[in-house]
C-alpha cells in the first residue's frame, strides 16, 4: 500500500483555504488535512466537496479546531459534528487533541470519544507537547498527553512529531510504543532547542527519515501529513512557499521510498 503524502491547511492558516488547497495541488500532495477553525469555509460540507472537485486531490483528515471554531459549541459536541462531517464528505480520519490537563481522559473517551467512532470514521487523538506544569500524580490523574504511554488505552493515536521534540523525548522510541495504535502522522522537524517548532521536514535534528522508513518498512495504515508554520514555509510569498512545499513533499517520499 502506497502512503499519502498529504498537506495540512492550518500550515498556511493565513491564508484563503481555497489558496492553500491550491498549492497542496500544485505542489503535487496526494491529498489535504483540514484545519477547521473560526471560517464557515472550513466546515461546510458543499464548499468542501467543490474544493476537492476544483482541485482533484482529496480531503483524507479533518482536524478539529484548536479553539472554540464556528460552530461555538463545547469540545465534545465539536468533535462529533466533525466526526459527523468527515462521514459526509468521505474523509476517512478525525485528528482531536486529548483534552486539557486536569479534565479525566478516561471519561473524555468513554463519552465524546466513543461518539465520535460511533459515526463510523476513524478518530485519532494526538500526542501533545509537554507542559510547564509539574505534578507528582501527572501521568494518571493530570497528564498532558505527552508521553505514549499516556495514549496506551486511548485506541487509534496520531503521532505529532514536533511535539515529541518539544516533549524531550526519543521520537523513534515514541514510534515503537506507539506503532500498533498509530493511523495518522503529523511530519515537521525540530532543531531540539525548546519549543514546539514545526519547521519543514530536514530543517532540524530529528530523525525524520528513520521514522518515514519504519512507517513503509511496518506497512503504517495512514497517511503522513505536513502540518507545519507559515512562517518557515516562506510567507507570504508565493513563489517560495510553493518552491518550500515541493521540497517537503520530495524529502517525504523519498523517505517512503516512493
Amino acid at each position: 500500500m502506497t502512503i499519502p503524502v498529504i498537506f495540512s491547511t492550518g500550515s498556511l492558516y493565513p491564508f484563503g483555504l481555497d489558496r492553500s488547497y491550491g498549492w497542496a495541488a500544485e505542489a503535487g500532495y496526494d491529498g489535504v488535512e483540514i484545519m477547521m477553525d473560526e471560517r464557515w469555509d472550513t466546515v461546510q460540507e458543499a464548499y468542501l466537496n467543490h474544493l476537492a472537485e476544483k482541485h482533484g486531490i482529496p480531503i483524507l483528515a479533518l482536524h478539529t479546531p484548536l479553539h472554540e471554531g464556528v460552530w461555538r459549541l463545547g469540545p465534545e459536541e465539536t468533535l462529533v459534528r466533525s466526526a459527523k462531517l468527515a462521514v459526509k464528505i468521505g474523509a476517512p480520519l478525525v485528528v482531536v487533541h486529548p483534552p486539557p490537563p486536569g479534565r479525566p481522559l478516561a471519561r473524555w473517551a468513554a463519552g465524546a470519544l466513543e461518539r465520535a467512532r460511533g459515526e463510523g470514521v476513524r478518530v485519532a487523538v494526538e500526542n501533545m507537547p509537554k507542559g510547564g506544569a509539574k505534578h507528582p500524580f501527572s501521568i494518571r490523574r493530570n497528564r498532558s498527553c505527552h508521553r505514549p504511554e499516556h495514549l496506551f488505552d486511548i485506541g487509534d493515536v496520531t503521532l505529532d512529531t514536533s511535539h515529541v521534540g518539544a516533549s524531550g523525548l526519543d521520537l523513534m522510541e515514541a514510534y515503537s510504543k506507539l506503532a500498533g495504535q498509530l493511523r495518522h502522522v503529523h511530519l515537521s522537524d525540530s532543531d531540539l532547542t525548546g519549543g514546539d517548532q514545526h519547521r519543514p521536514p530536514g530543517r532540524g535534528k530529528l530523525p525524520l527519515a528513520e521514522l518515514l522508513a519504519a512507517l513503509e518498512r511496518d506497512d503504517y495504515p495512514g497517511a503522513v501529513s505536513l502540518e507545519l508554520k507559515p512562517w518557515p514555509l516562506g510567507t507570504p510569498d508565493p513563489e517560495v512557499i510553493l518552491k518550500r512545499m515541493r521540497g517537503t513533499v520530495e524529502f517525504t517520499r523519498e523517505g517512503l521510498g516512493r
